[in-house]
């Protein structure tokens, strides 16, 4: 699986793509979705049933909610990852 995201970190236009658990592209973005992902470790990331709470990069979902928090307007092409609707009984 390959998504890629195109967005902006103060004001620059960049890019940034996830493939199986591997980042690629801007060296700036990359360092900042790796430091984000760091500070969210033993933290869960994700929808309900869907949650990651540590090693978040490997999961496409999560990786892509950690790039949505590093870039602006992020705008997504490839397989991107959506969140399966809730479990029942969960609250939302």
């Amino acid at each position: 699986m390959r998504f890629e995201a195109k967005g902006a970190v103060q004001g620059q236009g960049v890019r940034i793509a996830w493939e199986d658990g591997a980042l690629t592209g801007n060296g700036q973005v990359i360092r900042m979705v790796l430091t984000e992902a760091a500070y969210l470790e033993g933290e869960l990331v994700g929808p309900v049933g869907q949650q990651t709470e540590t090693n978040h990069l490997r999961s496409a979902l999560s990786a892509r909610l950690i790039i949505d928090r590093v870039l602006a307007d992020a705008v997504y092409t490839g397989d991107v990852p959506e969140p399966d609707s809730a479990p029942p009984g969960a609250v939302i």
